[in-house]
């Protein structure tokens, strides 16, 4: 009788452990879930606010599109709605995308320069900054923030404008600047990225006027400005 209690309490305790061991499985197996998922849905949400600047980006150069690269019509056109936009991705999610462009100006630093820029007065070339900035709302909590700035060659002809550097703020690789707007030359191991001017002569050929030159300018920071670029 005594050994078939000890046996019963013996039992009673095995089970009481091993209830613990499994209770504690449990709980870090929750836990584990619990940060996956969270980790998931921030990775979630970083990808949709990149994905909400990178069209605020292409908002603003289909708007300079439609003023023909005319940068102070565009800057005008985008100022009309604030140069804000808001996506919807779902019944609680939004992303509100904003746009600033920032052109070149003569400064004492002049920390950009940039070769061969096409300068014929019908076909004048020139670099443009575009920041965007994209929130992610969640029942209208901000969940995610995300900035990028790129550098555009613009010019009065189709398609009036073309990617030369991108910088994204969340990137785990830095990058100080994607470069600057300057036309290649063609070489042995280089394509040619300069943008040509000609004019029609009376018998239909093409003549090349093309007029090259440089520009130094600078964004306001190469001090640690507010300028989106070093």
């Amino acid at each position: 009788m005594r050994h078939a209690k000890e046996r019963r309490g013996i039992a009673l305790i095995a089970v009481l452990l091993a209830t613990t061991l499994l209770l504690a499985l449990v709980s870090v197996l929750v836990a584990l879930g619990t940060t996956q998922l969270q980790r998931a849905t921030a990775q979630v949400r970083a990808l949709q606010a990149l994905a909400g600047a990178d069209a605020g980006t292409a908002w603003a150069r289909a708007v300079l599109e439609q003023q023909h690269g005319d940068v102070p019509a565009t800057i005008a056109k985008l100022g009309t709605s604030q140069g804000r936009r808001r996506i919807q991705i779902d019944d609680r999610t939004y992303v509100v995308a904003s746009v600033g462009l920032v052109q070149p100006s003569p400064g004492p630093t002049n920390d950009h320069v940039d070769d061969n820029l096409q300068e014929y007065p019908r076909a004048v070339e020139q670099p443009l900054q575009v920041e965007s900035s994209a929130a992610v709302y969640v029942d209208s909590v901000s969940v995610a923030h995300r900035v990028t700035t790129t550098l555009l060659r613009v010019f009065a002809a189709e398609p009036y404008s073309e990617v030369v550097g991108f910088i994204d703020d969340g990137s785990p690789v830095g990058i100080d600047s994607p470069g600057d707007a300057a036309g290649q030359p063609a070489g042995p191991n280089a394509t040619e990225l300069l943008v040509h001017a000609y004019t029609m002569t009376q018998l239909g050929s093409p003549n090349n006027v093309d007029q090259f030159g440089d520009s130094k300018w600078t964004d306001g920071n190469s001090a640690g400005g507010p300028g989106p670029l070093p």
